[in-house]
């Protein structure tokens, strides 16, 4: 029983081990994820939550920023979204996703930075690519 044990041990390590030299998964990194209101003049309001966790709900003044950290699960399903909402009337908003754990998002996000950073403007939700060292249109609001 006690050599079972030991081969299945054993067996995972290989398996972890493999996943990060295959497919480039990296157990446990930490990344951060900051969300600016940059909007002309009004409070942004965000509600950002994963499967497992709920961030609460934030009122973002003009230029303020909301900043979380994660690590990415063990097997790189880790998924964040948030819900905006802004205006007068609250006439403007829609759920979006903030990180994912593929190559699309983490290449702009800077492989070495790992810092995911999204400015709310009036135009819609852009994405800092790193690399690029500029914001970049990604979403618009959905209403």
């Amino acid at each position: 029983m006690r050599a079972i044990k030991g081969y299945v041990a054993l067996f995972l390590l290989l398996i972890l081990g493999m996943g990060e030299a295959c497919l480039g998964i990296k157990i446990g990194e930490r990344y951060n994820v900051y969300i600016i209101n940059d909007l002309n003049q009004d409070v942004l309001n965000v509600h950002c939550k994963s499967k497992d966790d709920d961030l609460g709900a934030h009122k973002l003044q003009v230029k303020e920023k909301f900043h979380f950290t994660f690590r990415v699960n063990l097997w790189g399903t880790t998924l964040f979204w948030c819900n905006f909402n802004w205006g007068n009337n609250i006439n403007h908003g829609g759920g979006y996703r903030i990180f994912w754990y593929k190559d699309d998002l983490l290449r702009k996000c800077g492989y070495k930075e790992k810092e995911c950073t999204w400015s709310a403007r009036n135009s819609g939700i852009y994405l800092k690519n790193v690399p690029e060292n500029q914001f970049q249109i990604f979403y618009e609001w959905q209403w």
